[in-house]
């Protein structure tokens, strides 16, 4: 059935097919027309709230940073203090002639080192002393150890030698006693 021979009555009116079609054109823009505001003012009206609350937390947010402001301020109060106490130690102290005192220092561990450069060869030596000391040490007990041994044969001989001369008397004067 085509549009043209399409009729409607409503409450005793007759619409026919195109007039139809141009109310249902018109309805629909007016119903999507009244939900594009209806949710335009819903999103507008959660906008609100977010809007509000954020310019309470805005609040709190400012008396919290007032608070840190004043907070900081005493802290620096406080750091300026202790750096003008320590700036007055610092003149107490003499510190500008550390500088004298450091360029002496230096001298005196140039000194040093080259002491030390004159020392390691005699390190050197000493270690070397102290090995061949070492050294003699060892020889001299082996020698010490071999003379004992010695000395002991020696005693046995003169032992033997002793019971010889006792046995060729006894033997010289068997009756003599």
């Amino acid at each position: 059935m085509p549009l043209e021979n399409l009729e409607l009555n409503v409450g005793g009116t007759q619409i026919k097919g195109v007039w139809i079609a141009i109310l249902l054109t018109f309805g629909s823009t007016i119903g999507g027309g009244i939900w594009t505001a209806s949710e335009f003012f819903s999103r507008l009206a959660g906008l609100e709230g977010s809007v509000s609350d954020a310019s309470s937390e805005t609040g709190v947010t400012q008396a919290r940073f007032e608070d840190l402001r004043e907070t900081q301020a005493e802290a620096l109060q406080s750091y300026e203090v202790s750096i003008s106490k320590m700036q007055q130690q610092l003149d107490d102290n003499n510190v500008s002639d550390l500088q004298g005192k450091l360029a002496e220092l230096s001298t005196n561990l140039s000194q040093i080192m080259e002491l030390q450069r004159d020392l390691l060869p005699l390190r050197d030596r000493v270690a070397a002393v102290e090995k061949s000391n070492s050294e003699t040490v060892i020889t001299v007990n082996a020698k010490i150890e071999a003379l004992s041994t010695l000395d002991d044969r020696i005693k046995r001989l003169q032992r033997d030698m002793d019971d010889a001369w006792t046995a060729m008397d006894e033997l010289a004067n068997p009756l003599g006693r």
